[in-house]
């Protein structure tokens, strides 16, 4: 059996989940005998759990396999951090027999995350790179690198000798495309839109255990979602971030409006219980809190007539539901995304939160939804960009 490997993802992350399907999905329907596993930052019992549920292989892949796995003293690190020896030969045993890797990170290597993050990022690379394995890193956003002086020169050095290794790096933004390539001397990256924008529905059957049922809810007409991402928390303040979710919710009552406050990620959790604390006693405001897996996601978004969020991929998957949005973002990964669907005018820099321009682009958005449903719509009817195409015709994997 020939494996292909998915690094970089979890399956607690809706977006990061999405991303493994499309894999899953394209890997199927193009290498029907290979076997698509990925290699995910879970708890062993977790992943026991998980592959209850998915009809592909999950194994853990913790930062102590990780540092085990990458040798020198950093396999004394893993040592210390405790590892498994059934796990890691499991590990081992997968990698010598994979054909092909694909990292969707999504948005891991800066220095917005810790520099803890980026070698984690990078060690994996290099393992990958130790087995031999064609590597592709999926469309992701880059930088900046303006890590403090611990990390700085030691992630400098490792990328510019790691990340000349993968066959090709897509970068989602013109940003990432030529920060990455000036910090570290690239040659190997192009620019391609995300993967789940581009990707194709895949089949419920590759991806599910036939028990598996998918949820579905009872969503009135005329309600809006809003999507809350805990990054925003983490990068400014939970009050910051409370006070921008609070002042749509608000707003939007105003405009006798009912909000369902979505959660999109298990790490949203907390401010998303904050968040429906503040409006306990309002009956229009409603707290969905599923754990939705990607399909259930989609299925739920389409009943609203537009979200605002702020986590990437929530956008994303409503725009593949044709339904507008707003975005609270603090990266030019948002900017790019709403500049591509031309929706930029309904982008808002959380670094610079007016509430008044809040209110504004709502006012707009209440006024225009069904206009920009029809241009969401017309975007994916003339969307002709194919990643794999781009893919395959640099590396070839024989069946």
């Amino acid at each position: 059996m020939e494996y292909i490997v998915v690094v970089g993802a979890k399956m607690s992350n809706t977006g990061s989940q999405s991303m493994v399907f499309q894999i899953v999905g394209e890997m199927h329907k193009r290498f029907p005998n290979k076997k698509v596993v990925a290699l995910m930052n879970h708890k062993r019992a977790l992943v026991e759990n998980m592959n209850e549920i998915y009809n592909f292989e999950i194994i853990s892949f913790c930062p102590a396999d990780i540092l085990y796995l990458y040798g020198g003293i950093q396999n004394v690190a893993g040592r210390m951090l405790g590892v498994s020896k059934k796990n890691i030969n499991h590990i081992k045993a997968v990698l010598q027999n994979t054909c092909l890797a694909f990292d969707v990170s999504g948005y891991s290597l800066s220095s917005n995350w810790s520099g803890a993050n980026s070698l984690k990022y990078l060690y994996q690379i290099a393992i990958l790179k130790k087995y031999q394995i064609p590597i592709v890193i999926m469309p992701q956003s880059f930088g900046p690198f303006e890590y403090g002086v611990v990390f700085k020169q030691y992630i400098n050095r490792l990328g510019k000798k790691l990340l000349p290794y993968p066959n090709i790096i897509f970068a989602r933004e013109k940003y990432s495309y030529h920060i990455v390539r000036k910090q570290f001397g690239l040659n190997n990256v192009a620019i391609s839109m995300d993967m789940v924008l581009l990707g194709k529905e895949v089949d419920q059957s590759i991806l599910l255990k036939p028990t598996i049922k998918l949820r579905e809810y009872s969503i009135q007409e005329g309600c809006i979602a809003v999507v809350p991402n805990n990054k925003l928390a983490e990068k400014f303040s939970l009050e910051a971030a409370l006070e921008i979710y609070v002042s749509a919710i608000n707003y939007l009552t105003e405009c006798k409006k009912k909000v369902y406050i979505v959660q999109h990620s298990e790490t949203d959790r907390n401010l998303c219980n904050k968040l429906a604390a503040k409006f306990h006693t309002n009956k229009d405001i409603t707290l969905l809190q599923a754990n939705l897996n990607c399909l259930e996601y989609d299925l739920l978004i389409r009943h609203f007539d537009f979200i605002i969020a702020s986590r990437y991929h929530a956008l994303v998957h409503a725009y593949k539901q044709k339904v507008p949005c707003i975005a609270i973002g603090w990266s030019e990964k948002y900017n790019n995304l709403l500049d591509i669907l031309k929706q930029d005018r309904y982008m808002i820099d959380a670094k610079k939160f007016n509430k008044e321009e809040l209110f504004k682009k709502i006012d707009i958005m209440l006024q225009n939804y069904d206009v920009e449903h029809m241009q969401i719509q017309r975007f994916f009817e003339n969307m002709d960009e194919d990643l794999y195409q781009m893919i395959f015709r640099q590396i070839e994997i024989k069946e």
